[in-house]
């Protein structure tokens, strides 16, 4: 990272960048109540301040997409190409877009460490205590729908109505085809498709929709009768050998994320068939003998 920064710009290495580029997102900082950002949620915020210092795109892409698949893979679920594609489309939408580096300081969503020595933390601090207000004031100010309004939400409907549908048959389509939903929403976007009223497509929106739909990806003919298996019998033999490779690699001193990527890379599953993840392995490690 120090490469890429000149020698009179590594004071924009700030604590929380420093913290997020050495370690990745920590999922032993969070709680099961809390929410985990996404792998998605990372990139943009790393690219957000690689844009803010001025690098440009393609130094920024070159690192990130290294970065992403180096650490942020025991965080996805997606394969490594799969990362790199989302990788590309996320650095364009921020560096195309007008969204600006915000960290949140001490209330940033990574629970990164925070100083108040940092070179931004009174200009972060004070956009954040705004944003707040901005935030508080939409809460509790009283409702005004009037008529005239109904009638404009009713329009904008109308007007966006046969481009949704259209949307929701793309939408439906990748689903089908085992794309990202990150990936998904930046099609959306990069298409032009709009939402029921009219907005560019977020994650949140997406999955509300996706939701309201009951979008599910089809089993395969040849799926159906597996799904009768139980689900720990059908993945046993091979979870079985996920725990003598794990068991040698530990004795190697190989890191957890290491120990990750290698068994998603290797087609590994856990005991219920899903990717690895670090607090998946952290829980198996404590269950061995």
């Amino acid at each position: 990272m120090k490469r890429i920064l000149k020698k009179n710009d590594e004071k924009y290495l700030f604590p929380c960048i420093e913290y997020l580029v050495t370690n990745g997102l920590n999922s032993e900082r969070f709680s099961s109540e809390d929410h985990r950002p996404s792998r998605q949620d990372v990139t943009q915020y790393l690219a957000a301040w690689f844009k803010r210092i001025g690098i440009s795109v393609d130094e920024c892409r070159d690192w990130m997409i290294e970065y992403c698949v180096d650490l942020l893979s025991a965080i996805s679920s997606s394969s490594n190409s799969q990362i790199r594609h989302s990788t590309k489309s996320n650095i364009k939408y921020i560096y195309k877009s007008d969204v600006s580096f915000e960290c949140g300081c001490e209330n940033n969503i990574f629970k990164a460490p925070c100083e108040r020595n940092c070179p931004v933390y009174e200009e972060m601090s004070d956009k954040y205590k705004k944003r707040r207000v901005r935030e508080a004031k939409r809460s509790y100010e009283p409702e005004r729908i009037h008529h005239e309004e109904q009638i404009e939400t009713v329009s904008v409907k109308q007007k966006y109505r046969d481009q949704f549908k259209k949307a929701l048959e793309v939408l439906q389509d990748q689903i089908k085809k085992g794309v990202s939903k990150p990936d998904i929403v930046t099609l959306l976007n990069d298409r032009g498709f709009k939402t029921r009223t009219g907005r560019k497509w977020s994650y949140s929106v997406f999955l509300t929709e996706a939701k309201s739909h009951h979008f599910e990806p089809e089993l395969k003919e040849n799926e159906v009768g597996l799904q009768k298996l139980s689900i720990k019998d059908k993945y046993r033999g091979q979870f079985e050998k996920a725990l003598e490779v794990l068991k040698d690699q530990i004795k190697k001193g190989v890191s957890k994320p290491d120990i990750v990527t290698l068994f998603n890379d290797r087609g590994f599953r856990t005991r219920t068939g899903r990717k690895w993840t670090v607090p998946i392995l952290q829980y198996e490690l404590k269950k061995l003998p």
